[in-house]
């Protein structure tokens, strides 16, 4: 009987992607929910554009603060501990959204947030890593992408519309039942991580240890710079297409379903086969250059249409690099440290997002509403300086 290669339950380590697969997809729905719906909740609360943007700075703070440590722990103890007390922790923000009196009452909550973000989101990609050879790594990480974008592209829908039609708070439970399936899947992950068979350190060899860490510095700064870009757009995108074209919330839903969501997912398969096929670094370069416009262009369109026309396009290109990006860092990083790499990479992206979400409201109320998308397109397109220094090894040598 031929077996489909594309399918990973096949195994013990097969079955464990299945259930992965299922914990990245609810945990992402759980998220998306709310998206659309997070800037027009915190207004009516009394915040400011400004003040939006420290609200939204806050979880990503916390989570970068905490990515690194998640990471680490999840190198020394284990994969699957560290996502189940991430999980739980964020099955409780979302209720607790509902109670607030005023923005300011938020904070406690979107910082135990960031908490649970930062403590599982690493975990999850860096079981990924352990439990796929060199050879399929990319197309596995397509396959995982693809579980968070199918949430990504039905969640902002169907989190708009829930607010619509029941009202805005009714959205927040939602988002906690969806996390709390999250969690029983996560109670069903089996331990990825491979005990080492000596004392885990980076290397004894200095000139691999300055190569792992040139790596580290690279992932930074590329991550630093793109997520500041993106973190400025993301935020006050919601308000500009209420302003500019009387949106509603089932508008935002749509544009970020469409316009994330569903442009990035149908291009993980094909960005998976060709980081298998040609230079992942070249791909990144590639995608990152080509997508960097239309992210200003987003501030000259004349219609709802034609900002979920541009919002595609910047994701369909930048995204496409997505396997190719996953591939290539964890086949440059030891195996004993994919759990920091993977900390690291989160930790820069969340850096990112709380520096441009912060400066995004400060550039809408003191230039205009135009400035961020500019900004947010010089920030990605710089996004590509640092990865030019990176050396890809070749595949062939590898075994």
């Amino acid at each position: 009987m031929r077996q489909n290669p594309t399918l990973f339950i096949q195994s013990p380590s097969d079955r464990n992607m299945f259930v992965l697969f299922m914990v990245i997809l609810l945990s992402s729905i759980s998220v998306n929910l709310v998206t659309p719906i997070w800037i027009f909740y915190v207004s009516s609360l009394g915040a400011s554009i400004v003040e939006l943007g420290y609200i939204s700075g806050i979880p990503s703070a916390v989570t970068a603060f905490v990515n690194i440590l998640g990471g680490s722990l999840s190198d020394k103890y284990g994969r699957r501990k560290l996502n189940v007390i991430g999980t739980l922790f964020g099955v409780f923000p979302p209720l607790l959204y509902i109670f607030a009196k005023n923005w300011v009452e938020l904070i406690p909550w979107v910082i135990l947030s960031g908490l649970a973000t930062g403590l599982s989101l690493p975990v999850r990609w860096s079981i990924v890593a352990d439990s796929s050879t060199d050879r399929k790594r990319a197309m596995t990480f397509g396959w995982m992408n693809i579980a968070f974008l199918l949430g990504s592209t039905f969640a902002p829908f169907v989190g708009g519309f829930t607010a619509d039609a029941l009202g805005i708070r009714s959205t927040f439970v939602l988002c906690s039942v969806f996390m709390s399936s999250c969690l029983i899947f996560s109670l069903l992950l089996k331990e990825s991580r491979k005990p080492p068979t000596h004392q885990p350190v980076i290397d004894s060899n200095r000139g691999e240890t300055r190569q792992f860490l040139t790596l580290v510095f690279i992932i930074l700064a590329l991550n630093v710079i793109q997520a500041t870009g993106i973190g400025i757009y993301i935020p006050i995108t919601p308000k500009f297409i209420e302003r500019q074209f009387k949106a509603t919330y089932t508008d935002a839903g749509i544009l970020y379903a469409i316009g994330f969501g569903l442009s990035s997912m149908v291009v993980q398969i094909p960005g998976g086969r060709l980081a298998t096929r040609y230079s992942r670094k070249k791909i990144v370069l590639i995608t990152i250059v080509l997508s960097a416009p239309f992210f200003g262009f987003f501030a000259l369109s004349r219609s709802f249409l034609e900002c979920v026309i541009l919002m595609f396009i910047s994701n369909v290109i930048l995204n496409l690099s997505w396997p190719a990006y996953q591939d290539l860092t964890m086949s440059l990083t030891p195996p004993a440290r994919r759990g920091f790499m993977n900390g690291v990479s989160a930790t820069s992206f969340w850096i990112g997002m709380t520096i441009g979400s912060t400066i995004s409201g400060i550039l809408w109320e003191n230039f205009s509403m135009f400035l961020p998308y500019y900004m947010s397109a010089v920030m990605v397109l710089l996004s590509a300086l640092p990865f030019l220094s990176l050396k890809e090894h070749n595949r062939k040598a590898q075994p």
